[in-house]
């Protein structure tokens, strides 16, 4: 159960202290000992030990329970346990009054039940650390998000939010009339439209031409629009598909990444087509101005990231062990 764990061995006789120092380490942990208060007081500000072995009359008579104030005051997580080699009910009671886990006297017959409480409260310093990382994790993704929030007000403001998107969209619809009707609906949109009569087309321009969307009606002469759509949407995959029919009450279907996303029932015409394509339109500039705040948050705090990626693994690798 040791595994390495940090051991501090606190005790004014020479011989208890070097042999605890030796049964611990045959143990597997790492033992630290010191024989007077005052060097495990150094030492409990500068280094965490998950356990401490403080004898009750380290530096006189009961004062071994100042020093387990000591520790506990300098670092709530260590468990403390109370080592002595004589009966003091007066003593014992302070120290459990004082944090620590358990009183064990210093007799062979107590060892195994001294390594079972040095077990115990590594089991429970490690659990509340696991709390305590699983918080600090918390804190951190909250500090971060925080940070994100203000800064994206912050970039909300500049030239890289102002830009507005110009999207790229291809009809593909075999009736020279309806492409006429929508060409009247999208005289006032800032979009970038072309036309298209068949499926054969359709391809060789989104081959030749970054799009942004793809509305198409399924029933072309020589291909399905939905294999159209798949189709570009393969070769890239940021394309918005919007596939139409006119078959039955007709639907238009929204598709991303090859999968229909949201369906509507019925397709009624040119005017609810250049709806939906307003709205992905509407839907693409808030992706855009993300991505592109993203981006400048990224490059303005580079090295911020990478400390946060870092911290984070270590967090997650500490509270999986």
């Amino acid at each position: 159960m040791a595994s390495g764990t940090e051991l501090l061995i606190v005790d004014g006789s020479d011989r208890d202290r070097e042999g605890l120092r030796k049964f611990f380490d045959g143990k597997g942990y790492v033992c630290t000992a010191v024989r007077t208060a005052d060097e495990a007081k150094a030492l409990a500000t500068k280094k965490f030990f998950p356990v401490a072995l403080i004898d009750l009359d380290v530096g006189g008579e009961g004062h071994g329970v100042d020093l387990v104030r000591y520790v506990r005051s300098k670092s709530r997580p260590t468990a403390v346990i109370l080592i002595t080699s004589r009966a003091s009910f007066d003593g014992a009671v302070e120290g459990l009054r004082a944090g620590v886990i358990d009183v064990v006297q210093k007799t062979r017959g107590q060892a195994e039940h001294l390594i079972r409480t040095v077990e115990r409260a590594q089991e429970r310093q490690a659990a509340q650390g696991g709390e305590l990382y699983r918080e600090v994790r918390a804190v951190l993704d909250d500090s971060f998000k925080v940070m994100l929030g203000l800064s994206r007000k912050v970039y909300a403001h500049l030239s890289l939010a102002a830009t507005p998107l110009k999207p790229r969209v291809l009809i593909v619809d075999p009736e020279q009339e309806f492409l006429k009707e929508l060409s009247q609906l999208v005289q006032d949109k800032d979009w970038d439209v072309a036309g298209e009569m068949n499926g054969g087309g359709a391809l060789d321009r989104g081959s030749s031409t970054k799009l942004d969307i793809i509305a198409t009606r399924d029933e072309l002469p020589d291909l399905r629009g939905s294999m159209v759509i798949r189709s570009i949407q393969a070769q890239h995959g940021d394309v918005l598909g919007l596939l139409y029919t006119t078959e039955g009450d007709g639907k238009i279907e929204r598709i991303e990444h090859g999968q229909v996303e949201d369906v509507d029932r019925p397709f009624t015409g040119a005017a609810q087509l250049i709806e939906k394509i307003d709205a992905v339109v509407e839907e693409l500039g808030t992706r855009t101005q993300e991505r592109r705040f993203i981006q400048a948050f990224s490059a303005d705090h580079r090295d911020f990231l990478k400390r946060y990626a870092e911290l984070k693994l270590k967090i997650d690798r500490l509270i999986s062990d």
